[in-house]
């Protein structure tokens, strides 16, 4: 009895040990947990204000570099030679005598690409072909979206930030169009939109972004429905700006000014590229091109030169 009394309590005491144990590991359990989730808290808030800063950053980056092409176009770098004064002050006059004065414009298309200067892949957005673009002739910063080859809604982001910064089109107005429209050679000029009419004979509609109306119309005289480029071949009509203005592109009424001699033609290389253009659109105002290369938006800056240049 005593043997079997004696092994009792050494069992009564380890019991009261595990449980002693039990106790202690629980605490430190649950007191760990309680460390690990107040970690994960701190975390996710580093995390919350690390990408608030990336995205502040990234801003201040695309605004830098604006700020940097636009101060380049402004202040090209000077040229290593003397400077004739007396030149120099003939040419000012000439340049405020030409600015004051009206005269016709030129459209011997005298100019031509010399090389592509940089390029800024911005995002990818939408499908394979697209366009993107900004208006050609006004002020707005804008963006306006063509995903696709044949819609009739049209993306519209406030400005270049939110086009970046956000994959989905939450951020952005949609324009539905009164016709369908068809490939990649629409334009925005001055306030309005310059797209071409989805089905029937070639047709370039005039619409009012203001008011949401169709202000005008023009039908092409084209015998056949050619395509303009052959990387593109759902675009019929390519409705581009320059300098000079206005134009529309469409098959057998290129080279209006003659034939370019090949040794007068550029060859132009294009940095890495993801597969081909849909689209390309030269920006006058900001001497850049808006390209849409396999569902990525994409800016390049040209140089140009006159072609009988060497």
């Amino acid at each position: 009895m005593q043997c079997g009394e004696r092994h009792l309590t050494l069992l009564e005491e380890r019991i009261s040990q595990w449980h002693d144990q039990s106790s202690r590991y629980s605490t430190e359990l649950r007191d760990f947990k309680n460390q690990v989730l107040g970690m994960l808290e701190t975390a996710e808030k580093e995390r919350e204000a690390m990408r608030s800063e990336a995205e502040s950053a990234a801003v201040r980056v695309d605004r830098l570099e604006r700020e940097v092409d636009y101060l380049e176009t402004q202040n090209p770098a000077p040229p290593c030679v003397e400077v004739d004064e007396t030149l120099m002050e003939k040419q000012v006059a000439t340049a405020k005598q030409r600015k004051n004065e009206k005269y016709t414009k030129l459209t011997d298309c005298s100019d031509t690409i010399a090389s592509v200067r940089a390029m800024k892949i911005l995002k990818r957005f939408g499908s394979a072909s697209g366009l993107w673009t900004k208006d050609a002739a006004g002020n707005s910063e804008k963006i306006y979206v063509f995903d696709g080859t044949a819609n009739d809604t049209v993306y519209v982001f406030p400005r270049m930030r939110e086009f970046t910064l956000f994959s989905a089109t939450r951020k952005a107005a949609r324009i539905k169009l009164p016709y369908p429209w068809v490939g990649t050679g629409h334009l925005v000029y001055d306030g309005h939109l310059y797209y071409i009419r989805q089905q029937g004979p070639f047709q370039v509609i005039k619409f009012n972004l203001a008011n949401k109306t169709v202000v005008d119309s023009s039908v092409f005289p084209a015998e056949e429905q050619i395509p303009v480029f052959g990387l593109s071949s759902f675009t019929y009509i390519e409705v581009a700006a320059d300098e000079e203005g206005l134009w529309a592109i469409y098959a057998c009424v290129f080279a209006v000014s003659g034939p370019l001699a090949p040794e007068a033609a550029s060859l132009v290389y294009f940095p890495k590229r993801y597969g081909s253009h849909s689209s390309m659109k030269y920006n006058p105002r900001e001497r850049q091109v808006y390209a849409w290369d396999d569902g990525y938006q994409i800016i390049y800056r040209m140089e140009m030169k006159k072609k009988l240049e060497v």
